[in-house]
């Protein structure tokens, strides 16, 4: 392959590549949804959203900030614990709101160490101090206007303190009354269920008109406000919303922190399903029973205190630039659910029933729930060629016990059935070797006639069964498995603190020590896998047949970069990934020893014509050096496709 052929054949990889990112994003993207038809707008709004971070302030038309009549007594600020054996949640009356959530299974312990152990995910807590998660934020009254129009008034009631008691059954139980100056006065009750076993807890959410007068109210009920994440990077961190697109069919719009860091994302598309706040391995999804009270889903981006501080897992020198804090720390998410106007006549009840499901992204688990959660686990632009990948991981993991070793007999399972394309590939190389010598004569010959030196160089091919492509179409057919495996790799939370000699996590890089400086590239951490996996490629590259062509050595010269881009590239990378490249280099590197063997005794001769006499073979038998069984017939159906068609024929020239 010489200069021009490869620079082709990068032209053509890329193209490859774009139309496969087009691809996967016309086929997989979420539909949209038609918009929710608007309501009758009030004459006077005066309700906005709050500033991010903060509780939104109490509006009321032009005469300025409302305020809400204080009920007697005020209760005692209180904490209660409610625990089902999977999820362990601690709730205070400020606000009737969840002050923390833990994940109990021993499988999902913290990315962090403490005292050399890892402690209990803390899943949800108020990442942003005093900003807790499933609370009501606040409540909006409709007031009539003497000109026949409505005024708007937004009560905070999200710091509010709620009278707290535990029912039968491990219930907890928060009950308020919201009044405001006009004489409305609603009667807010929550009640709290774990059930056994579960990754959720049931909230039933009652209002009820307590005034002698009809009452037109809406609410906004803050979901999940930030979540754990699992490191610096905040690739995976968002917000995620359901769109029921039919009946059992479900669509995801995402928002990832980026976004909300430019500000808050509006979301007021027709079934909207649920709402969920998103890492790289977990979710806590607000799963409303039936969703119809739902006018818009707000996403917002809050204030990693802890971070922003340099406190907990963010001490003083994790960073490399102190002044990254300020950028870094806004980069966690929360939802807001905003109510279509409610309207209730005296004493009448309006029930609003959810689930909070906080669970780590295990396909079975998620789609236990039947409403499209599945979605939420992102594989990457092949997502059911991944999910196949992960599904073979599992099955090695089943007889070895060992994610490491699972992963590496993996990958010399994927190498083995690509055997018969990578042998194709070098045998065609090692003939377009052979064929230099012929090339180089006939570059001599035509000189600068480049028409008749393609032409020439064409018939070449043809007359002895070479296509300059033959060896890069391997590459591309491969190219599918290798995004597939990528997206797995990530996506699968069974590597998650799955350990392999020394590396603890092969979710994340292999970091043996860290420096108390930091260096471009490699920050302030020292990661052996892909440093090792360089010096493979580097030690492979050297083993490999030398060229015998100026072309060829000038390729092989580019090649010498790829162990320094793939150690750039990857430095940071999950070990699990490097691992992979790793062991693929070495499988490559015997596969390529095996076929070099009997690359000397290739002859090159003309499409059609017998072997030499001497080694005359037996009718019914295969040829030297071809597998049986059905390798034998995959790289006999490879084979084939390399050999030129027949030729059209010529009409004759009518006279």
């Amino acid at each position: 392959m010489d200069k021009k052929t490869f620079a082709q054949f990068l032209i053509f990889c890329s193209a490859v590549l774009g139309a496969w990112w087009v691809a996967s994003y016309i086929w997989f993207r979420p539909e949209p949804a038609a918009p929710r038809p608007p309501e009758a707008a009030p004459a006077v709004i005066a309700a906005a959203e709050a500033p991010e971070g903060r509780s939104p302030r109490a509006l009321q038309g032009t005469e300025g900030p409302a305020a809400a009549v204080p009920d007697e007594p005020v209760p005692e600020p209180a904490t209660a614990l409610l625990d089902n054996g999977m999820i362990r949640t601690e709730w205070t009356n400020r606000g009737g709101a969840l002050a923390r959530l833990d994940l109990l299974d021993e499988r999902y312990r913290a990315p962090y160490e403490v005292g050399g152990e890892r402690p209990v995910l803390t899943l949800l807590r108020d990442f942003q101090d005093g900003l807790c998660s499933d609370v009501l934020e606040s409540l909006t009254f409709y007031v009539a206007d003497p000109q026949g129009g409505e005024r708007v008034l937004e009560f905070p009631v999200g710091d509010r303190l709620y009278e707290l008691a535990r029912e039968p059954g491990g219930r907890l139980a928060f009950s308020t009354v919201v009044r405001d100056p006009h004489g409305h006065a609603v009667e807010v009750r929550k009640t709290v269920t774990a059930e056994p076993g579960a990754h959720h807890y049931k909230v039933d959410l009652e209002f009820r008109n307590a005034a002698e007068a009809p009452c037109k109210f809406a609410f906004a009920l803050r979901g999940p406000a930030g979540i754990e994440r699992e490191s610096l990077a905040t690739g995976n961190l968002g917000t995620r919303v359901g769109l029921s697109e039919r009946r059992d069919s479900y669509s995801v719009k995402k928002t990832s922190t980026g976004d909300l860091s430019k500000g808050q994302r509006v979301n007021e598309s027709a079934d909207i399903a649920w709402a969920a706040v998103v890492n790289h391995y977990f979710v806590a999804v607000l799963n409303p029973e039936d969703a119809a009270w739902v006018n818009r889903v707000v996403s917002r981006s809050i204030i990693d205190s802890d971070l922003l501080a340099g406190r907990g897992r963010w001490p003083v020198g994790s960073i490399r630039r102190e002044a990254d804090r300020a950028r870094l720390a806004a980069q966690n998410a929360a939802i807001v659910l905003h109510s279509t106007a409610q309207k209730l006549e005296p004493g009448q009840t309006l029930l609003i029933r959810y689930a909070l499901v906080a669970a780590p992204k295990e396909p079975a688990l998620l789609e236990s729930y039947d409403r499209g959660f599945g979605k939420l686990i992102e594989y990457g632009i092949l997502p059911g060629v991944s999910k196949l990948v992960v599904a073979l991981l599992k099955a090695v993991y089943r007889v070895l016990p060992n994610y490491g070793v699972a992963l590496i007999l993996m990958t010399i399972i994927v190498r083995a059935l690509l055997h018969p394309l990578t042998r194709k590939s070098q045998i065609g190389m090692a003939k377009m070797q052979k064929l230099q010598p012929m090339l180089e004569e006939l570059q001599k010959k035509c000189g600068d006639d480049k028409q008749r030196l393609t032409q020439e160089q064409m018939e070449l091919w043809r007359k002895y069964g070479v296509s300059p492509m033959g060896g890069c179409l391997p590459l591309l057919l491969q190219m599918p498995v290798l995004f597939a495996l990528f997206g797995a790799l990530r996506a699968a939370i069974e590597l998650r603190h799955a350990g392999f000699l020394w590396v603890e996590d092969l979710s994340r890089s292999d970091t043996l020590f860290t420096f108390k400086f930091f260096l471009p590239i490699v920050q302030n951490e020292f990661n052996l896998l892909p440093l090792l996996m360089a010096v493979v490629m580097v030690v492979t590259q050297k083993s490999a047949m030398q060229a015998s062509t100026e072309q060829a050595r000038q390729q092989q010269k580019m090649m010498k970069f790829m162990p320094v881009i793939f150690a750039v590239f990857l430095y940071s990378m999950p070990s699990g990934l490097c691992l992979y490249i790793l062991t693929s280099t070495l499988v490559g590197t015997f596969e390529r020893w095996l076929v070099q063997r009997h690359t000397d005794t290739i002859e090159l001769r003309p499409v059609g014509e017998s072997p030499r006499k001497g080694k005359p073979t037996r009718p019914g038998t295969r040829p030297a050096g071809r597998p049986s069984g059905w390798m034998g017939r995959l790289q006999k159906m490879v084979e084939e496709q390399g050999k030129p068609g027949p030729q059209p024929r010529r009409r004759p020239k009518k006279k």
